[in-house]
């Protein structure tokens, strides 16, 4: 694979490769997919009224 000199060229050479990849599922394939991936797990900020019941 040739060196990609700008990150819209690398975006869209990565966006072509998907596209072949994924050409032959329908949308709704994919987006069944999305829904069902386990979702990531981000630490939520403590609000003063939680610090102050757990206190």
């Amino acid at each position: 694979m040739p060196v990609l000199a700008t990150k819209t060229e690398r975006q869209r050479a990565e966006y072509m490769s998907l596209t072949q990849h994924y050409r032959n599922i329908g949308p709704a394939a994919i987006l069944a997919a999305v829904l069902a991936a386990p979702r990531k797990r981000t630490a939520e900020p403590k609000s003063p009224q939680t610090m102050k019941k757990s206190a």
